[in-house]
């Protein structure tokens, strides 16, 4: 809301207050005074309706990240949060980065890295269920919060994302890969913190046994 809106707001509460005032008890006019408190009701009401929604649409935007519309750093935590509680159940924590997209970003430009981002994070809104918690954490990390399941469970989907990953048009025609790692609860980790660093620790193992194989395979 801009200060001239919350200016012109306050004088029209200002001068139907005045005006049921004056025509009340100065004019006897009691029914145009009920009229113009109703009037004043009615605008407190209106008010408060659209700054309770301007109140959920900031809050839904502090959830979300802008470039890919999945949710952020912190839906994650707070994701994460609620089931790790008192009562939590079995689920499992997929963390993922794009392989090599550094040089894509340094190569083919900004435009081109946030276009593969974006890419990224419509195959792994396509892949995961209704109620698996998708969010990029930062630069091209993402994590996938998979409530209920195991970790078999969680390998199949970082499977079927690595597969489905493969089929982005890709600048250069090079297959889009990305390093994951997991962690499951409770065995790897009763905290949000513990988990994650889990997870990133797999993810770090797996893409520096990648880059040891790269060569290998060019020789």
């Amino acid at each position: 809301m801009t200060s001239r809106t919350l200016t012109v707001g306050a004088l029209a509460r200002t001068l139907l207050a005045l005006g049921g005032l004056m025509t009340g008890a100065g004019l006897g006019a009691w029914q145009l005074s009920t009229a113009c408190f109703a009037a004043l009701a009615a605008l407190a009401v209106a008010q408060s309706s659209r700054a309770e929604r301007r109140g959920r649409r900031y809050r839904r935007q502090s959830r979300r990240d802008p470039l890919t519309g999945l949710g952020n750093y912190r839906s994650l935590h707070e994701g994460l949060r609620q089931v790790t509680a008192d009562d939590a159940q079995r689920f499992a924590l997929l963390t993922l980065d794009v392989d090599s997209f550094k040089a894509i970003n340094d190569t083919h430009g900004h435009l081109e890295g946030d276009r593969l981002l974006q890419e990224v994070g419509r195959v792994l809104e396509e892949n995961v269920r209704a109620n698996d918690v998708v969010a990029r954490q930062g630069g091209d990390e993402f994590s996938v919060l998979l409530p209920e399941t195991d970790e078999a469970g969680a390998a199949m989907l970082a499977r079927r994302i690595e597969q489905a990953l493969a089929t982005i048009d890709a600048v250069g025609q090079t297959p889009v890969r990305a390093s994951i790692g997991m962690a499951v609860f409770p065995q790897d980790g009763a905290t949000a913190y513990e988990l994650l660093e889990k997870a990133d620790r797999d993810l770090r193992t797996t893409k520096q046994q990648r880059r040891v194989e790269q060569p290998r395979a060019a020789a």
